[in-house]
Formats: C-alpha cells, sequence, structure tokens
C-alpha cells in the first residue's frame, strides 16, 4: 500500500490535514458503524453517519461536518470513510504487532 492510503488526508482551505493519531474511541465507532445494520437508514442518513466519523477520526478543529462536506465530493465520502477505517486497522495493528508475546494478553 501507498503512503496516500495508509494515512488519508483532507485538503481544507487549500491546506492538507491528517488525522489525529487513533483513540479508542473512534476505533469502537467505526467498528460499530461497520457492524451496523443499515438497511433501515435513509441516504441522508447514510451519508451523515459517514461524516461523523471523518470528523470524530480526525480529531482537528478545522475538521468539521461543513469542512469535510465542501471538501468531499458526494461520490468520495463512502470510499473515503473506508479509507480511514483501513488506516485505523493499520495503525491499530502495527502496534499491536511490537508488543512483547506477554503483554499483548495482559488485562490491566
Amino acid at each position: 500500500m501507498n503512503e496516500k492510503v495508509l494515512h488519508p488526508q483532507l485538503v481544507i482551505d487549500g491546506k492538507a490535514i491528517k488525522p489525529a493519531p487513533p483513540k479508542m474511541r473512534v476505533w469502537r465507532a467505526f467498528l460499530a458503524f461497520f457492524d451496523e445494520d443499515k438497511s433501515h437508514l435513509t441516504m441522508e442518513e447514510f451519508l451523515d453517519k459517514h461524516i461523523d466519523l471523518i470528523v470524530l477520526a480526525f480529531g482537528r478543529p478545522e475538521v468539521t461536518r461543513e469542512s469535510v462536506e465542501d471538501a468531499l465530493a458526494i461520490e468520495d465520502v463512502v470510499p473515503f470513510t473506508r479509507d480511514l477505517f483501513g488506516w485505523l486497522q493499520a495503525q491499530t495493528f502495527a502496534k499491536l504487532v511490537k508488543l512483547p508475546n506477554g503483554e499483548a494478553g495482559k488485562g490491566d
């Protein structure tokens, strides 16, 4: 994978912005969304949830619902959210692989 896929970015006001280092709250929100039955959602609700995930994942003040809506074309919202989830997974698993074997199973 290339770096662009591994570290998605948005361009807001001409400035490239990368997501903040992932937090557990972000990981849980993405997992819950991708496990959720979305068949009851309207298209607008579906896209709104994706935009909420993007804002949460970036965790930066300049990344708001409005700035994301201005930065992304409609057809790019869902693929961008999937790229973010892939990046989150890569970040999480890269850190877990570095843990010594004894620490990976500890539940302190």
